[in-house]
């Protein structure tokens, strides 16, 4: 599958994952808080390492750098 995160993309996510995992990790919210955000963190850390992103998939959206001029490039749905 084509990667389409760009590299600020790629970094921005990578940060809040760490995030989301710490909190998730320190039990510091309530249970179902917690498993909320450790899904979100997983996602989060998932496609920023692999950079595939299937809601930016699914919206027609690809900053990858080689998609196109300048590091946003969206293509409408066909």
């Amino acid at each position: 599958m084509k990667q389409n995160v760009g590299i600020l993309d790629t970094a921005i996510r990578g940060v809040i994952a760490v995030i989301c995992l710490a909190i998730a990790a320190e039990g510091i919210l309530p249970q179902a808080a917690t498993i909320a955000v450790l899904i979100v963190g997983l996602m989060l850390w998932a496609s920023s390492s692999f950079g595939i992103c299937f809601i930016y998939k699914a919206l027609g959206i690809d900053t990858y750098p080689g998609a196109g001029d300048g590091l946003y490039q969206n293509y409408p749905r066909t």
